[in-house]
């Protein structure tokens, strides 16, 4: 079997965390012009338009369909998903990235697969064996070696858009969230309609559509509609650009490409979350693009160590067999 074909659902979480990190860093730039708030609420409101918009050009559905096709198993697995993960989760993101910066916030995505293989085990009955918790293990401990290097804890400072202590916080809150949020989308994807499952972009759609109803009506509900929209209305600092452009790489192409890569990684959603916390290691020369951030021996170090945990993760089975 060809290797593109084996290892697609690998391949394309690969693809997912390019593109999330990617967006992280006009994501910060944006949390910081607009405040972690008004580009939660903007970037989910903007992605179910151009999902909207994508859908209806890609998928064989008219815009009630879109509504209507799925089935309810859907609307509860791939909304909880969303509120969770996105609406939520994201959140916590946003506000860890403009208190701690893009590179060192995104250590706390390493908990994910701990978080994903945790609840999967009760949700989905994931099993993983030995030598894939190991993987695991190995590529946590690669991006920590990465990310908590002294200059790296030397930017944690205290600053306008909180304490560090929050940032760590929210991080591992963060991180949390999408681990059990992409568990939720992957037993979404287990109920068929005709002989087949949601397609991934409708089920993009119906995330992005719920956790952005759910964080709407709860900022109503709060009378902090206001609040939250007039920063963009009035693209307080200049961040609205940055918002979109962060949309475009992390809710519309990378959420997208995360659910294509849960649904073909069936039943291991733990995988998937392991690749996607490869964020820092990407991260690491787009810093260097954006930040001029020096890339050191330790941090290529780091590196290596992390991509050797998930190469160790992908090829489990064939090295427990070997063994």
């Amino acid at each position: 079997m060809p290797f593109a074909s084996a290892y697609s659902g690998e391949l394309v979480a690969f693809c997912t965390t390019i593109s999330w990190s990617i967006g992280i860093f006009p994501f910060t730039a944006a949390a910081r012009r607009m405040g972690p708030n008004s580009l939660n609420h903007f970037r989910l409101l903007l992605a179910v338009v151009l999902l909207s918009i994508l859908s209806l050009v890609f998928l064989p559905l008219s815009f009630a369909a879109l509504f209507t096709s799925p089935l309810p198993e859907h609307w509860l697995w791939f909304g909880l998903s969303g509120v969770i993960g996105l609406a939520l989760g994201d959140y916590f993101s946003f506000t860890s990235f403009a208190i701690l910066g893009p590179r060192v916030s995104s250590i706390f995505n390493t908990l994910a697969p701990a978080a994903a293989l945790f609840t999967g085990y009760f949700v989905i009955g994931e099993r993983i064996n030995l030598v894939g918790i190991t993987g695991i293990l190995i590529t946590i401990a690669g991006v920590i070696w990465l990310t908590l290097s002294k200059s790296a804890k030397a930017k944690m400072q205290d600053h306008e858009h909180g304490n560090k202590e929050k940032g760590i916080l929210y991080g591992m809150l963060s991180a949390v969230c999408q681990g059990v949020g992409v568990v939720l989308a992957n037993k979404g994807f287990t109920y068929r309609m005709h002989d087949s499952g949601l397609p991934f972009f409708q089920a993009t759609w119906l995330r992005m559509t719920v956790a952005t109803a759910a964080i709407f009506l709860l900022s109503a509900f709060r009378g902090k509609i206001k609040e939250y929209t007039l920063p963009v209305i009035q693209n307080k600092n200049k961040g609205v650009p940055y918002a979109i452009a962060g949309t475009v790489f992390g809710p519309v192409i990378g959420v997208s490409l995360s659910m294509l890569a849960v649904s073909l990684l069936h039943n291991k959603p733990s995988v998937a979350q392991t690749i996607f916390s490869l964020v820092p290691i990407v991260a690491l020369p787009l810093a260097w693009v954006f930040y001029r951030e020096r890339i050191t021996l330790k941090s290529m170090l780091g590196a290596v160590i992390a991509i050797a945990g998930v190469v160790v993760l992908i090829w489990r089975d064939e090295i427990t067999h070997f063994l």
